[in-house]
């Protein structure tokens, strides 16, 4: 893979640069670097000349004030992954106002001035992004605040009157439970009640001056992570305007099926075709749908969590019988009780990661193992397909899973999961997250060569997803995961696995290690993304002794308890 694919791979998990299209991922990516540091390198000092913005990969980053005098080192802030910093110097051109140094060994991508000049040329929405960014900065500056706290002003749109009372308190509250971060929700044009006044997140304000209203948001960047703004239909069109104006991105409290351009045209009117086709500015929230499901609880939560930035996911790659390692990962997590936000999988990975997503887990899935615990067992499932697209139609392994994940669909999960495919006409990735998970697994688990490619409603042919994406981190990424783990069972040329002689080699063992042989080298690229990483490897065992799921699932389980503390860390 080219170093500039590589760095594509990295830029679209970035927040900053999540919904950009194919064409401007290509342009962000020729123009950023990647540097590594290591643990306790100073990046740059206070009147420090360097513009550049860095954005981090991996790894950790102290702003701190120097130590003066008497006066010890202040610490400003502590950043991770995703985050950015360097933005008040590239967009003033100001020598630095603090030091930044590595908490850890590092990985950055890093614009130049230069590089980011010729950047807003091209992908003017960036600008937008860049202006709120330094908006913010200056306003903190005035009103004496520390310069690098970091907020989000959500913007939270009533098209449905369902929740109108109590939506926005309980996700404040629950951001809080979650997170430990601050919260406050201002209503500028609507009375609250008694209630809600003594809920202590609510801010009540009469005017709708714009400037007044800059204002108020000016006095709750530097003491709340999430400022949430209200939008009613009934408020007047300037109000409306301001509060968008102000807003990071926009959640549009919906009725399902309705056309919010008839029932509300005052609020829509304002948010243009761009803006709500943008996935990271502008979602739509059937509410109503989610009340009457009984799901409301489990919906705050994520959405909370997904808000705060402290979400954890799961990357499961594949591997074929390799890959039943992840079971005894599973196992782990279980007995120690760790949860998960998401989970992301490709081909023997999807598997798993339905058992795991789904709560059947560690116990759902053994009685599945004992039906391919020996070799003889194994035959049951091979039906051949002569003359066909594959050796195996599938239909024998599609019975097997149905009889486990037969009436699961990805709306009824308890975790999201996301499974990987590859549509075969154009060579590009799917990410399944809709519809019946078994249709989903099959497709991802279809081995070129080995299984018929499955076919799909929409006319399109998909096939293993290892093939686009052996190890499945991006889709996390791009749905603001940012504590990842990563299970990649894919040996190495370097790992001593059970091979044939040349002489007695088959066709299922040229194409599939022909495959792995490349899913291993474009899958190094997914874990640098990875804050944990786990590569349980069985030396001398081969991709279709599935009998053996005992000793992968014990490897599995060494492994996980291994990198436990690591794992742990995700979690506070």
């Amino acid at each position: 893979m080219k170093d500039l694919d590589g760095k594509i791979h990295l830029v679209s998990g970035l927040p900053l640069f999540r919904n950009l299209n194919k064409k401007e991922l290509h342009w962000v990516a020729d123009a950023v670097q990647i540097v590594e540091a290591k643990r306790d390198e100073i990046l740059y000092k206070k009147g420090g000349e360097d513009q550049s913005l860095y954005l981090i990969l991996s790894g950790s980053v102290s702003i701190f004030n120097p130590a003066k005098g008497e006066t010890k080192e202040e610490e400003l802030q502590i950043l991770k992954k995703g985050e950015y910093f360097g933005i008040h110097s590239l967009l003033t051109g100001e020598n630095h106002s603090h030091n930044a140094k590595t908490l850890s060994d590092s990985r950055f991508l890093v614009l130049s001035p230069k590089e980011f000049r010729e950047l807003l040329k091209k992908i003017p929405i960036l600008s937008t992004a860049f202006s709120k960014m330094l908006t913010k900065t200056l306003r903190n500056e005035l009103l004496g605040s520390k310069e690098f706290f970091r907020n989000s002003v959500v913007c939270i749109l009533h098209s449905n009157p369902t929740a109108i009372n109590y939506y926005s308190v309980l996700l404040a509250e629950a951001i809080e439970k979650e997170s430990g971060k601050k919260s406050v929700i201002l209503r500028f044009n609507q009375p609250i009640s008694a209630e809600l006044e003594k809920s202590g997140y609510i801010k009540q304000y009469r005017f709708r001056d714009p400037d007044k209203i800059k204002d108020s948001l000016g006095r709750h960047y530097s003491t709340h992570s999430f400022i949430f703004l209200e939008v009613f239909p009934d408020d007047p069109p300037e109000l409306i305007q301001s509060l968008l104006d102000e807003s990071d991105n926009v959640d549009n409290l919906v009725t399902f099926g309705k056309d919010l351009k008839k029932e509300f045209p005052t609020v829509c009117e304002f948010l243009s075709e761009e803006s709500r086709s943008n996935d990271v500015l502008y979602h739509e929230t059937p509410i109503d749908t989610i009340i009457d499901h009984g799901k409301l609880e489990i919906h705050i939560r994520r959405k909370a969590r997904e808000l705060s930035g402290v979400q954890v996911g799961l990357a499961l790659g594949g591997g074929a019988a390799l890959g039943l390692a992840q079971i005894g990962v599973m196992k782990v997590f279980e007995e120690e009780g760790l949860s998960l936000d998401m989970i992301s999988g490709t081909s023997i990975g999807a598997i798993v990661g339905a058992f795991w997503a789904s709560g059947l887990g560690y116990k759902g899935i053994k009685p599945l193992l004992a039906e391919i615990d020996s070799f003889f067992k194994m035959l049951k499932l091979v039906d051949l397909s002569f003359p066909g697209q594959g050796l195996l139609h599938g239909k024998n392994v599609r019975n097997m899973l149905e009889k486990y994940l037969g009436d699961l669909y990805f709306e009824d999960l308890p975790v999201k999961l996301r499974l990987i495919s590859c549509d075969i006409s154009n060579r590009q990735e799917i990410v399944l997250s809709e519809g019946k998970v078994l249709d989903a697994v099959m497709a991802s688990i279809s081995i070129p060569g080995v299984f018929v490619p499955q076919p799909q409603e929409n006319g399109k042919t998909y096939v293993d997803g290892g093939i686009v994406n052996p190890l499945p981190v991006s889709p996390l990424t791009k749905e603001g995961v940012e504590r990842i783990i990563a299970i990649n069972s894919m040996p190495s040329s370097r790992d001593q696995m059970k091979t044939n002689k040349l002489l007695n080699l088959n066709v299922l063992d040229i194409i599939v290690n022909s495959l792995y042989s490349l899913q291993y080298r474009i899958g190094k690229y997914s874990a640098q993304e990875a804050d944990v990483y786990l590569n349980p490897i069985l030396p001398n065992s081969n991709w279709f002794e599935f009998w053996r799921s005992a000793e992968f699932i014990e490897l599995g389980e060494r492994v996980a308890r291994e990198s436990l503390s690591e794992i742990k860390k995700l979690y506070i």
